[in-house]
């Protein structure tokens, strides 16, 4: 963990932000399905996992993808479609990672599907979770890429400190 995550309060003690990370095979099943089950849409949601392991993933949320939604209220601020984009209400996100944090199983990343290309973590996703360099929540992120045919691929991806990039990190599955 880089200097600038040890020392940033809202970082402290979170190290699953710069990975590596584990998931069991039950959890990593769970977020392909969703992919499968909201495919032609971008699936999402959250991943926790127990405080005192701080790199292993267990658990899995799905979230209602609003990207639609919001494609319909305001087409001009919001042209994409879960086809291509996933917007997660912030609110409910907020108090699920509060919520997690109280209970010792903190949401350690947010996963989302890609459909019909890579796994890569997009310009949208940068700009979305990442302004000025800081990280919009304490966590990685997992990107799903999924096809008609199924899954193909997951990629973690870890915030850069100090820029609004991203690259990859390990993922292990147990």
């Amino acid at each position: 963990m880089s200097s600038e995550h040890r020392e940033h309060p809202l970082y402290q003690g979170k190290l699953w932000i710069r990975g590596p990370l584990t998931i069991t095979a039950e959890t990593l099943a769970d977020l392909d399905e969703h992919a499968r089950a909201e495919y032609p849409s971008e699936c999402c949601g959250f991943v926790f996992g127990p405080a005192d392991e701080p790199g292993h993933l267990d658990a899995s949320v799905r979230e209602v993808n609003e990207a639609d939604k919001y494609h319909a209220l305001d087409p001009e601020t919001f042209p994409r479609t879960s086809r291509t984009y996933f917007k997660i209400n912030e609110l409910r996100a907020t108090r699920a990672i509060e919520r997690a944090e109280a209970e010792g199983r903190p949401m350690k990343v947010v996963y989302h599907s890609h459909c019909d290309v890579g796994a890569y973590f997009s310009d949208e996703d940068c700009a979305t979770f990442s302004q000025g360099g800081q990280l919009m929540w304490p966590c990685a992120f997992i990107v799903v890429s999924v096809h008609e045919d199924g899954v193909r691929d997951h990629k973690v991806w870890v915030h850069v400190p100090g820029t609004d990039a991203f690259e990859e990190a390990e993922l292990r599955v147990v």
